[in-house]
């Protein structure tokens, strides 16, 4: 983002365009006491001048530079030229580019001056000849700073892909250090215009304390020319004590010496857009990567911020699709299991049911059968039959799908994982132990979070079993934290080898043989406590076996 200092002059007097010449010379300049009052910047502005000593040269110039995408900022034209009139010079000037700022210099008053200001709109000034030399340096450096600050702007809003509904511009004198503060800046946080004065301070002050150290080295770096931009996300307080995230984006001007001088950028209110990050990457690292959503700086560069949500929206969508269909996969794979299950509960009481049947028939038939014995019977029969009613509410119960949390004791849904799979650990001769030492209820999905809890006694039972352990133990403990609950599954199978431990939360790996596992169990584990639950999940190896731990936040 140069500073465009290009001026066009034209005068058929040669004395007076070399006058220009000389007065718009830095070290001419230096010399004069009017301008040793102005500010560093602009002592060191250095004009670049074009003269023409005629209105037709002058106009071709003119138009070859907008044919190259070029523009000029301040025209100085005499009204008296031989061939075209001066004031026609003028017209033909603004017709190419409205936002020029012409200057008219000249001896002569054949046209009204006050006609000929009207008549060219806005951006014209007129200086009679003679004319001082200070008044009309002024003039020009001072147009030329309002247009590069204008159209600097406008260039710096298109590299930076703004919104200009959504953004809020800031301009920083790095010299004096006063910075201008637009309204749609301040409305951002809450303010009204005159309730934000015009100083660094008003920005350092409301940034969050965590933020404010890495916002200030992003604008050294660019500062110092190391980077492109200056590029930073950070919270910044509104008027009403809350924080909004921000991301800030700007560019410095640089003088001749290469020293910053000036600092202009935008202010975009992302709160909305950090919301949807939070929801579609979780607590989870595993699945940032997976999705490789990579918000860099060249995106949010070239991206509006509605651009960014819009991509975050539609990924999230594709996320929760996916999620959909691994839930899907992974009750499937657990149907199998669960009918497994589901045998090994009824098998015992079935077999009760039959003896008692046998019972009963023996009975009839030798006619021995007394009313005590058939009622004990009967009632020992519809014990069972309760049993088994039980244990196809308690299948279908986790298999049906929670709409909505519910708030209560994780033992409880331990207590019903234990029931679905207890059939088959007493059968292998696991000996389970159960420490259970939490007060505080929780908010979880229910069937969800069972779901996990039998994932994790499953898999403790098919190492114990595949390693052959003697005395096999699976020991379920729950505590509280100062900040949240704990639930931890310890088995003492020989523990997780180094090789794999970073591997076994991660989709479709499994150590288990084929018809043994599907690699999602854990993987789905993960996902249910940390991004539906906003809980923590991790394995790490005891003395003798693995630790599967899991802590939940207690509510506010």
């Amino acid at each position: 983002m140069k500073n465009n200092t290009k001026i066009f002059a034209v005068d058929d007097e040669i004395e007076i365009l070399q006058l220009y010449k000389e007065m718009l010379n830095p070290s001419v300049k230096e010399k004069l006491s009017f301008f040793d009052e102005l500010s560093a910047e602009d002592k060191q502005e250095a004009f670049d001048l074009h003269t023409f000593e005629t209105g037709e040269a002058y106009l071709e110039a003119l138009e070859d530079l907008y044919a190259h995408d070029e523009r000029l900022p301040v025209a100085i034209l005499d009204m008296r030229l031989p061939g075209m009139h001066g004031f026609e010079i003028a017209k033909r000037t603004r017709q190419l580019d409205k936002d020029i700022s012409i200057i008219i210099v000249s001896a002569y008053a054949d046209y009204s001056v006050k006609e000929m200001l009207d008549e060219l709109d806005e951006n014209v000034y007129y200086k009679h000849k003679p004319f001082r030399n200070d008044e009309l340096y002024l003039l020009i450096s001072s147009n030329l700073k309002q247009w590069n600050t204008k159209y600097g702007e406008l260039e710096l809003s298109k590299e930076l892909a703004i919104d200009s509904t959504q953004d809020g511009l800031w301009n920083w004198d790095i010299v004096t250090n006063e910075v201008y503060f637009s309204p749609q800046w301040k409305a951002m946080l809450g303010y009204e215009d005159a309730e934000i004065s015009a100083n660094l301070e008003e920005w350092s002050k409301r940034v969050h304390p965590d933020d404010l150290d890495g916002a200030m080295r992003d604008v050294k770096k660019h500062l110092e020319g190391k980077t492109p931009y200056y590029v930073n996300e950070h919270r910044v307080l509104c008027k009403n004590g809350e924080y909004k995230w921000i991301l800030d984006r700007g560019k410095a001007l640089f003088n001749s010496d290469g020293e910053a001088v000036r600092m202009t950028g935008f202010h975009t209110d992302i709160t909305q857009r950090k919301l949807l990050e939070q929801k579609l990457l979780g607590i989870s690292e595993q699945l940032s990567k997976e999705l490789e959503l990579k918000i860099s700086t060249e995106s949010k560069l070239s991206n509006t911020n509605k651009t960014l949500e819009k991509k975050l929206q539609k990924e999230i969508a594709l996320r929760e699709e996916k999620e959909e269909m691994l839930l899907r996969q992974t009750r499937h794979a657990a149907m199998g299991e669960m009918i497994s299950m589901i045998a090994h509960q009824w098998r015992q009481p079935l077999t009760a049911l039959g003896l008692a049947i046998d019972s009963l028939q023996i009975g009839i038939e030798l006619e021995s059968l007394e009313e005590s014995e058939l009622k004990e019977q009967l009632g020992l029969m519809h014990i069972q039959v309760q049993y088994l009613s039980q244990t196809i509410d308690d299948f279908r119960n986790f298999f049906h799908k929670n709409k909505s949390k519910e708030t209560l004791l994780i033992n409880e849904c331990v207590t019903n994982a234990l029931t679905i799979i207890q059939a088959i650990i007493a059968k292998n001769g696991i000996n389970i132990k159960e420490e259970y030492k939490d007060t505080v209820k929780v908010s979880i999905y229910k069937s969800e979070f069972t779901q996990v809890v039998l994932n994790l006694l499953k898999n403790a039972q098919d190492t114990l079993l595949e390693r052959e352990i003697k005395n096999p133990s699976i020991t379920i403990r729950t505590y509280e934290t100062q900040s949240g609950v704990v639930l931890k599954v310890i088995d003492n199978g020989g523990g997780i080898s180094p090789s794999i431990a970073k591997k076994i939360f991660e989709p479709y790996f499994t150590t288990k043989k084929e018809q043994n596992g599907t690699g999602l169990g854990l993987y789905m584990s993960k996902m249910i406590v940390e991004d539906h639950l906003q809980g923590k999940i991790n394995a790490t190896n005891t003395e003798d076996g693995t630790c599967f731990s899991i802590e939940l936040p207690k509510p506010h």
